[in-house]
Formats: C-alpha cells, sequence, structure tokens
C-alpha cells in the first residue's frame, strides 16, 4: 500500500481548492464548496489509512470517521461536524436519496472541520500542514 502520498497530495490539491472556492461563489456554490471540502477530508483520511495497511468498510464520511477513530483521536466537536457534512448528502441509496444544500454558515464550519482534519491526519502522518 505505498499510494499513500498519491491520496495524500490530492487531499492537498481539494484542500487548497476549497479554500479558495469561497473567493468565487459565482462559480462554488455551498453545494460544491461542501463537495470538494469532503473529498479533501476523504483523500486524508485514505492516506492515512493507506498508510497503516487498513480500509474503511465505506467511503462516507461517518465510515471513514469510524475508522479514523480506531488509529487516532478526533475531538468531539469535530466528529459532530463531519457527521453534519455527511448528512447533507444521502446519495448511497436510491430509495432515500436526499441533498440539503449547506449554507453560508455550514460552508464555514465545514471549512474548519477540514482544516481541522488536516492538521490532525498530518500530524499523524509526520507531514506538514500547508494549504499553500
Amino acid at each position: 500500500m505505498s499510494d499513500w502520498k498519491t491520496f495524500l497530495e490530492e487531499g492537498r490539491q481539494f484542500h487548497r481548492t476549497a479554500k479558495g472556492s469561497v473567493k468565487r461563489p459565482d462559480i462554488f456554490t455551498p453545494v460544491i464548496v461542501q463537495n470538494i471540502a469532503a473529498m479533501a477530508i476523504e483523500k486524508y483520511f485514505m492516506a492515512l489509512f493507506l498508510k497503516r495497511g487498513v480500509m474503511p468498510l465505506n467511503h462516507t464520511i461517518l465510515d471513514l470517521c469510524s475508522t479514523a477513530v480506531s488509529l487516532l483521536v478526533l475531538p468531539p466537536h469535530l466528529l459532530k461536524v463531519l457527521a453534519e457534512m455527511d448528512g447533507v448528502q444521502q446519495i448511497c441509496s436510491l430509495e432515500h436519496f436526499k441533498i440539503t444544500p449547506p449554507s453560508l454558515d455550514d460552508v464555514r464550519r465545514f471549512l474548519e472541520a477540514l482544516d481541522e482534519t488536516a492538521i490532525i491526519v498530518l500530524k499523524e502522518l509526520d507531514e506538514p500542514f500547508s494549504t499553500h
């Protein structure tokens, strides 16, 4: 499982895009920003999982968090926001398909959760935190 660095770099790229997207609200709607932030979080977690040789059951944010807490400590307030991010889009089942557009306040909280997740995962990977 040597592709963890690829996932890490992809996470950094999605992270930069998410952070920069708020400067272009005409193109990046809150739904798009939420999705980009979720992709960054997924990539960061997958980098950790691949480096450690574990895999999540699925790739929803809640499933990723469930696996992540077996490897590191995620603060309760972060888990709460990540669960809210997961709840915005419930698209895995056609029978219970639901998308709730996030508000601008939600986007701010989701980007803060992205930063916090990155800091925690990167520390665990012994990698520097940077969104540049």
